[in-house]
């Protein structure tokens, strides 16, 4: 792997303005900026205007910098990892997954992927995560505007202000005084309330509202159901487009299985069962990484896009043949619909053919034994004018006989 080192000072802004494969970040307390490169000096573009770095990586990189640096990081094509930057970080679009651990005040825009951070000395602003978010330990506000997926919190001392939750929020203390946490989840919320908290609560579902927690009393008005713990020093409001379940800390796991008595709720704890598991196998995952070589991650990598490879072109045959079976559907309804249309015209036919003959016997007249196709098609309109009882016979009689002698 290809390295080049930078002198910098212990706080230098140093700005990655696009990185076209994963970017990894390490904090190190050495006032000096080191890129390393998988495909060498012919992919990294550097310059420096005074104290600033300016980086242009056109492969993986990894990147050490001092702790305290001011850190842009405009676009990553891959996946981000940060560790150790205490400095004010700044993301603006990634393409894959977050990996955010020990950061200082942050600024994300847009992660395609799912996003994790713990640790954050400061206040977290979010636009959007189109995957999962696991958030946990941030000093500041938290404010999103939108978790596409699932969202797990914790630890947010300085509040929360999350616009959107697309599925489930999994809410985890504490909730400190002075704070206010106000949340809009599309599906279900699951709050975790201590013994000891001191909480406001003003709760909107479409589906129900049930605490366990002892000395937690609720009550409705106006479609809001509030109550309070202690002095409700700190203020949590969440709206839910499901179901809303505030559970006792210390008997989190027992009040969920009461939880899903009904079938409609195994789901709901098949899915928090597979998010702990997950959890778990990242946080093994993530230790694991760090005693396996840049050679044996890129073989996994690369397993890993072929499986997937694999699976999009199973995907694209499946899809191919439903879309085959929808044609042939159509092209027998249209079959259908044209040999209903040739009955109705014959229909109409046979019925042109017993008003003529009505109307031969009420006037006693005999049809030409050859006509015009013009005056053909005025008989057979004055016949059907007879058929559907808007003109008497003797009329039609009249009216023909004057076409007739046209």
């Amino acid at each position: 792997m290809w390295t080049q080192t930078v002198e910098t000072t212990l706080s230098p802004t140093i700005v990655v303005e696009e990185c076209l494969g994963d970017l990894s970040v390490q904090g190190t307390d050495e006032p000096r900026l080191t890129v390393s490169l998988r495909n060498g000096a012919d992919a990294l573009s550097l310059r420096r205007e005074g104290e600033t770095v300016f980086l242009t990586l056109r492969a993986d990189a990894h990147l050490t910098c001092p702790r305290a640096a001011r850190l842009t990081l405009s676009a990553v094509r891959g996946d981000l990892r940060v560790r150790g930057v205490s400095g004010p970080l700044t993301v603006g679009a990634v393409s894959g997954d977050g990996l955010l651990r020990q950061v200082g005040p942050l600024t994300v825009g847009e992660v395609y992927g799912d996003l994790s951070l713990q640790g954050a000395a400061g206040e977290v602003r979010i636009r959007e995560v189109f995957g999962d978010a696991r958030l946990q330990e941030v000093d500041g506000l938290l404010s999103v505007r939108a978790v596409r997926g699932d969202l797990r919190a914790a630890g947010l001392r300085g509040g929360a202000a999350v616009e959107s939750v697309g599925a489930d929020l999994r809410l985890r203390p504490p909730y400190i005084s002075g704070a206010a946490y106000c949340f809009g989840v599309g599906s279900t919320a699951r709050i975790i309330v201590p013994a000891d908290a001191s909480v406001r609560f003003a709760l909107r579902a479409g589906g129900r509202i049930r605490s366990t927690v002892p000395g937690l009393s609720l009550a409705e008005a106006g479609g809001v159901m509030t109550g309070a713990l202690g002095g409700g020093e700190a203020v949590l409001e969440v709206t839910a487009g499901s179901h809303i379940l505030l559970v006792p800390e210390v008997a989190e796991e027992a009040e969920w299985g009461a939880w899903a008595t009904g079938m409609e709720d195994i789901g709901a704890v098949v899915e928090a069962r597979v998010a702990e598991a997950m959890a778990l196998l990242e946080a093994r995952l993530d230790e694991t990484l760090r005693s396996v070589d840049s050679e044996e991650i890129r073989r996994r990598v690369e397993k890993a896009a072929e499986r997937a490879r694999q699976a999009a072109e199973r995907y694209a045959r499946e899809a191919g043949e439903a879309a085959r079976r929808e044609a042939e559907r159509a092209r027998r309804e249209a079959e259908r619909e044209a040999e209903r249309a040739r009955r109705e015209a014959e229909r109409a036919r046979m019925q042109a053919e017993r008003a003529e003959r009505r109307w031969q016997r009420a006037s006693g007249r005999r049809p030409e034994a050859s006509r015009p196709a013009a005056a053909e098609e005025e008989i057979l309109r004055v016949l059907r004018l007879v058929e559907e009882g808007k003109l008497t016979p003797e009329q039609a009689a009249e009216l023909l006989a004057a076409l007739e002698g046209r």
